[in-house]
């Protein structure tokens, strides 16, 4: 069903539906109902004038309403080091920006079993991020551990269930146990171009770069050993600010520095631009997908072919940037053992070479072709495709795929002009400088409750290419173009998906659409369902 789902913060007006709503039944089953947390809510209405007793007033409550039509109430409270919440949950605080706890309740009855809970859930934290703060990456909560409909209705809403806990605390739940559930974004990661004013900054950052090398370099090589003194030392970066054929980035998460990139000209191929010479991250933000964000960035931003080379005793760093390359690249790289002429200490090195161009969101092979967010004046383009595709799909079945003509035309016009602006949607075209060559839209949606796949699905429905002109035995034929336009497409909303922590991805295809098909298992998917069609006659 469709749900047009918004949010505001609870006003007095909301005073007699929320105390309706507690005294529910189902509410009061599992819902704090102490006088010191209803206390707490009126306070909040009344704009918190008084102090509270209640997890010191810093809780902050939220009205769903559904056309209009108020059904839920969410609260949120940020948590912190600082704060008395337990080992487990401090383990799990995010270390890239902000942290909240949410509690959440369908309070009118009518909206219970029809679709309502987990979509309430996915758009909340999605508003929440958009509107409120934009650093909130990372979302707990924690249903008592006999409450099996709401544990259910949180992973389908993309949480994952990481341990168990007694519940303290003067709570009524005191001693309980509890489930904890956690759903976690990717930070904001932005690369700024490092002048030098900031020359200072990375080579005091420096120290701790050559540090993180002496944790698997430091037998291979002085440099990286212990100072007397104990104080790493690197060698100097200033001529990465000073020489146009180098370059510096500092890494941001957020408006934090969290650590650089350093660019040079030095390849083993006459043909490769750009080498990967220094990269480091802050251990604060190691191991939080900071780096592989950074990279990709600084990859789109220098679009031709790179170099990685790295010193074959690092293995965590060869295993990053292994993994990092092959996602990025949609596994075209190449990898091999050389010596190099530009390091005499260390001249052995892993060299990773690759084409960042074959990304989406940069250039690609096909006719200079990018991959970006679908406009307004994107939706004819989109619907002149998705009219060729319709067509041919009729022939082949004609009763499920009849076309229904200009006036479905202006029906599809007017779905994309919806798709477009919502935030359940990912819409992206492919094009060149001439046209759009591509486009793809995907939902993302809970899976039935029946089933539970560890998160979200982003469900790919409307997913097509322009035919180009290919050669053949028999002179030249239009061909659809799955292996580059429909690879950069599907690359680049499977990026975008995974930071809105989407688990699986469906994409839907005719049986008979063989080019279509062979693709999407060569992209490692696999056939999980068949329709069958046919009239009742």
């Amino acid at each position: 069903m469709s749900h047009k789902i918004t949010f505001e913060k609870a006003t007095i007006a909301y005073k007699e539906i929320i105390f309706s709503w507690l005294a529910e039944p189902h509410v009061q089953e599992f819902w704090d109902n102490t006088q010191d947390h209803k206390d707490d809510i009126l306070n909040f209405m009344n704009g918190r004038n008084e102090p509270s007793n209640y997890y010191d007033g810093k809780y902050v409550y939220w009205i769903a309403l559904a056309f209009g039509q108020p059904y839920a109430m969410i609260m949120t409270i940020q948590e912190t080091i600082q704060d008395d919440i337990g080992e487990l949950k401090h383990s799990h605080l995010s270390k890239t920006g902000n942290t909240y706890s949410l509690d959440y309740m369908i309070g009118n009855t009518a909206y219970i079993g029809k679709g309502y809970g987990t979509q309430t859930l996915i758009e909340f934290v999605n508003f929440f991020r958009d509107q409120f703060d934009k650093k909130a990456d990372t979302f707990l909560i924690d249903p008592a551990s006999d409450n099996h409909r709401a544990k259910r209705v949180y992973e389908k809403a993309g949480f994952k269930h990481i341990a168990d806990f007694a519940m303290g605390g003067d709570c009524r739940d005191a001693g309980k146990p509890h489930h904890l559930l956690i759903k976690k974004f990717a930070p904001a990661v932005t690369l700024q171009p490092g002048g030098i004013s900031d020359y200072p900054m990375i080579q005091n950052m420096a120290r701790f770069y050559v540090y993180d090398l002496s944790k698997e370099c430091g037998h291979i090589s002085d440099d990286w050993c212990l100072p007397a003194d104990g104080l790493f030392e690197s060698f100097d970066f200033k001529n990465y600010f000073e020489e146009s054929s180098q370059k510096a980035y500092l890494v941001k998460v957020y408006d934090d520095v969290a650590g650089f990139i350093l660019l040079n000209q030095a390849v083993t191929c006459k043909d490769s631009g750009w080498n990967v010479g220094e990269f480091f991250i802050l251990g604060r933000y190691q191991g939080q997908g900071v780096g592989r964000i950074a990279a990709e960035k600084a990859w789109r931003l220098n679009p031709g072919k790179w170099e990685v080379s790295v010193i074959p005793e690092n293995i965590s760093a060869l295993r990053f940037w292994e993994n990092t390359i092959s996602t990025f690249t949609c596994h075209v790289f190449e990898k091999e053992i050389k010596l190099i002429d530009f390091d005499k200490d260390q001249p052995k090195r892993v060299i990773f070479n690759f084409d960042s161009r074959n990304k989406p969101g940069s250039k690609t092979k096909n006719n200079e072709s990018s991959v970006v967010k679908a406009g307004h004046a994107d939706i004819d383009a989109m619907n002149i495709l998705s009219k060729q595709k319709r067509l041919a799909y009729e022939k082949a079945q004609p009763q499920f795929w009849k076309w229904a003509g200009d006036s479905g035309e202006e029906v599809q016009k007017e779905w994309f002009k919806e798709l477009i602006y919502d935030d359940n949607y990912i819409c992206l075209i492919a094009k060149n400088s001439e046209e759009i060559i591509g486009f793809i839209i995907g939902k993302i949606i809970s899976a039935p409750e029946v089933y539970n796949p560890g998160g979200l699905t982003l469900m790919i429905d409307d997913f097509h290419v322009a035919p180009k002109l290919q050669s053949n035995e028999g002179g030249c034929v239009l061909q659809d173009d799955w292996a580059t336009i429909g690879s950069a497409l599907l690359s680049e909303i499977k990026s975008i998906a995974r930071a809105k922590g989407v688990a699986q991805l469906v994409v839907v295809s005719g049986d008979h659409d063989a080019a279509k098909k062979s693709f999407l298992q060569k992209s490692g998917l696999t056939t999980a369902s068949i329709w069958f069609i046919g009239g009742l006659a």
